[in-house]
């Protein structure tokens, strides 16, 4: 074999045997590429819609019983007002356990001689020094609750100003300190101050309105002790009851009886009606 024709023959020998060699650098993998693996986007956190959500319900109506549970002393809004409406919130009913639970031992203390059936919870609103509307509550005879539902709901109308009204049994039944703090209050199963006569508070038939501003005033003192500044009256105290008081016309002319014009004693917080 000539030489030329040995070294074409040897170059093709190569050229073949690296084309099917798995290492050589001709190689090429004409195989299609393994699918690149699924990437999902990330959503958005604002556009992921919560699970089992629930929406809250609307908020129910303000109701009259509502406000009957609030504690006495509580101011209203007028919001609160409008919702329920004022002839809801000027009412009177038998004593009612939870309140009796209050009195027991206290202004219905022991040997108390007035029957509960003939007494009555009184619930109003009245116009405080504070210019707010606050919830009222007292214990009166049953023949007074109607008068004393309208004399309330009459004195509320015209803003006059009534500092606080919660039973007695609030000072531990002591009247001096219900009046030491301007409390209105009806029953209490006492006695007349310095006697041992039945007030007619112990029977629910008599009331003391604004005391501190009204004291009860006699020939050797006056109570309660902190009213030395209103023994004197005069008709321009906004708090001080004398007869061009509205307060004055509308007990009197229901037959109450003012202790202001007794002539022994002068009792200007006290109505009274037999």
């Amino acid at each position: 074999m000539k030489k030329s024709h040995f070294l074409t023959f040897l170059l093709c020998l190569l050229l073949l045997t690296g084309c099917s060699g798995d290492g050589g650098g001709m190689s090429s993998d004409t195989s299609a590429p393994p699918p690149a693996a699924s990437v999902s986007e990330p959503v958005p956190e604002g556009d992921i819609a919560p699970v089992n959500e629930e929406l809250p319900s609307p908020e129910a109506p303000l109701q009259a019983a509502d406000i009957d549970a609030m504690p006495a002393g509580s101011i209203l809004t007028q919001e609160e007002l409008s919702a329920v409406g004022m002839d809801e919130l000027f009412h009177y009913k038998q004593i009612p356990d939870e309140v009796f639970a209050r009195m027991e031992g206290v202004s219905f203390g022991e040997g108390c001689t007035t029957n509960r059936a003939d007494l009555r919870y009184v619930r109003v609103l009245h116009v405080g020094f504070d210019g707010e509307t606050h919830i009222g509550e007292l214990v009166c005879h049953y023949t007074l609750a109607d008068d004393m539902v309208s004399i309330f709901r009459e004195l509320y109308n015209n803003g006059y100003p009534i500092e606080k009204m919660l039973l007695v049994d609030e000072y531990g039944g002591d009247d001096e300190l219900s009046m030491q703090d301007n409390n209105t209050s009806c029953f209490n199963f006492r006695p007349v101050s310095g006697s041992s006569s039945l007030s007619n508070h112990a029977y629910g038939r008599a009331i003391d309105i604004n005391p501190l501003y009204n004291p009860y005033v006699t020939s050797s003192g006056y109570q309660p002790a902190n009213a030395g500044d209103y023994v004197e009256r005069s008709e321009d105290s906004p708090y001080q009851i004398h007869e061009n008081d509205l307060c004055y016309q509308l007990f009197t002319e229901r037959g109450y009886t003012w202790g202001g014009s007794w002539n022994s004693v002068k009792d200007y917080q006290h109505f009274e009606k037999g």
